[in-house]
């Protein structure tokens, strides 16, 4: 799906082989296409609604706009706030950080895992959505938090159905690509800076729990001292669900501790409150 960057050149290419009619064939095209400036106007704003846009040149009639779903038009290409997770679904506070909506936006990973996807699958980090939509859920209240309020993220995508249905597939090779992914750097210590090499790796282990589709991802890590290879530091944790409904995937970033069986309670809730917004719906 092209983006408006693209669009622009495209424009900015075509420009010095445009051979422009005689000033009278000019002018009747211009009255006979004045009627037509807001009707080209309104396909031009569904077009890049919809995640695509037609460009026709200066000497030919205007293109027909893209083709739309018939469940999900342009005005619905919006995931609605309603189909998220609610407070009450993951034991949070009543306060959410709703952390907007936008369109093409890349899909977020968590951070060490983007760092690999950019040198084994940049494939994906370059995917953009029709449509996202994302919050963060806290504990307790905005006038008192706890010391660690983190709960949950999530962020929704609205995809076209073929690129939701690979997704997952493609997302599932990626994982198994960046087995032992190493990245090495300072940390601080009690007795000074250290440098040290961690080692990553991303498992899933367990998957058609929820949704059309859905995977739930472990990341395991070992740090040791860059020097003496001593090991000064282990971790297993979940890193996310990541579930499928028709045309929409979510992604639930838990905090650190969340158990298997809590995150796959949490992702059938949202797979089932997502139900109502997916292309087909459930």
């Amino acid at each position: 799906m092209p983006e408006m960057r693209d669009l622009i050149d495209s424009v900015a290419g075509d420009l010095p082989v445009v051979r422009w009619p005689p000033a009278d064939e000019l002018r009747r095209r211009v009255r006979r296409r004045r009627q037509r400036t807001i009707a080209a106007a309104v396909v031009l704003v569904t077009a890049v609604t919809a995640g695509a846009a037609s460009l026709a040149r200066p000497d030919r009639e205007p293109s027909p706009p893209p083709a739309i779903s018939p469940t999900v038009g342009a005005s619905e290409v919006r995931i609605p706030r309603s189909v998220l997770l609610r407070p009450e679904d993951v034991g949070a506070g009543p306060d959410t950080q709703v952390n907007g909506a936008d369109a093409f936006q890349p899909i977020r990973f968590d951070a060490i895992l983007d760092a690999c996807f950019q040198q084994r699958a940049p494939e994906l980090l370059a995917l953009r959505p029709r449509y996202s939509q994302s919050q963060t859920l806290l504990l307790g209240t905005e006038a008192h938090r706890p010391a660690r309020p983190f709960l949950l993220d999530q962020a929704v995508y609205r995809f076209s159905a073929p690129e939701a249905e690979a997704f997952l597939r493609d997302l599932r090779v990626a994982i198994e690509s960046c087995a032992g992914y190493a990245r090495t750097g300072e940390i601080e210590r009690s007795d000074g800076k250290v440098k040290a090499r961690g080692q990553h790796s991303w498992s899933i282990v367990a998957s058609g729990f929820a949704g059309d589709e859905a995977i739930l991802v472990r990341h395991d890590s070992v740090t040791r001292n860059a020097k003496t290879g001593e090991v000064i530091g282990e971790s297993s944790q979940l890193s996310a669900a990541y579930l499928r409904i028709g045309d929409l995937v979510t992604v639930l970033s838990p905090r650190a501790g969340t158990s298997a069986e809590d995150l796959r309670r949490v992702a059938t809730t949202a797979a089932q409150r997502l139900c109502a917004a997916a292309d087909p719906p459930c």
